[in-house]
């Protein structure tokens, strides 16, 4: 029998609790399941998957909505969905025996800048999606090129498909979703596409002024595979590349095996 109960939705982001893309989706989201945001107190840019571990978490429930839950960490993207999947999953909901498996699904984002290609390395907000995934939660990344914000609505109108439709029940454990939205308009928006990740690096150049060194640069978006997120964005398509947990190379396996058989290290 099909659970009838509305999906618990969990919501966390790297711009900050106050982020106005972050509220707007736990606002399009609260009519349809039970929503609780848990994100980080500031900015936690480019943190990738860092996490706290030498000292206390700092957590605050923040009154912002009526229609959901909310709470600032003066953590990472990834302290903040490990509390909510490891701690408050089992001891802050009303489900009795409640563990992570209380959530059916993490939203990280909506962010400001993509997240596409080799970004996502480096990304708080794909980390937040990752950590999901490593609690077996499926894990879907928002994040929109540029800051203009034309491409909001449409991500907005995406989460709430993805509800309404139960769609990441179609992600499989160990796997969650990165998507990008275009620098385009709805006029010249060009729809969706499932993508590969892009490996091109960024034009990283330096500039030293004031004793201190500035990091700047872009991706070169058109020379990229055809078939990469990098690339369709840059063409005005919004980008859905699943990444997996599991990172490891099975040709290297195959290769340090037989090294390992040739030349014995443990002797």
């Amino acid at each position: 029998m099909q659970d009838a109960r509305k999906p618990r939705i969990l919501i966390s982001n790297d711009d900050g609790v106050e982020s106005a893309n972050m509220l707007a989706l736990a606002g399009a989201l609260s009519p349809l399941g039970e929503v609780f945001v848990f994100a980080p107190k500031s900015e936690q840019s480019g943190i990738s998957h860092a996490f706290t571990v030498r000292r206390g978490l700092h957590v605050q429930e923040c009154p912002v909505s009526a229609d959901y839950k909310a709470f600032s960490m003066d953590g990472t993207p990834a302290d903040c969905v490990k509390f909510a999947l490891g701690h408050y999953a089992s001891h802050g909901l009303s489900t009795e025996g409640a563990g992570p498996e209380a959530f059916d699904v993490c939203f990280s984002g909506i962010n400001v800048g993509e997240n596409s290609g080799v970004s996502s390395l480096y990304s708080g907000t794909v980390a937040g999606a990752r950590e999901a995934a490593l609690w077996g939660v499926p894990g879907i990344a928002l994040s929109l090129r540029g800051t203009s914000g034309d491409m909001l609505p449409q991500a907005l109108d995406f989460a709430v498909a993805v509800v309404k439709g139960r769609l990441f029940e179609c992600i499989p454990a160990g796997v969650f979703w990165n998507v990008n939205f275009p620098k385009a308009t709805a006029e010249t928006f060009k729809g969706f596409k499932a993508t590969k990740m892009a490996l091109g690096m960024f034009t990283d150049h330096y500039s030293h002024e004031g004793g201190l060194w500035q990091l700047d640069g872009d991706k070169l978006w058109d020379k990229q595979p055809v078939d990469s997120d990098d690339y369709l964005l840059g063409q005005g398509y919004a980008t859905v590349t699943p990444h997996r947990i599991d990172q490891t190379d099975e040709k290297s396996l195959k290769v340090i095996n037989e090294m390992l058989a040739a030349t014995p290290v443990d002797n």
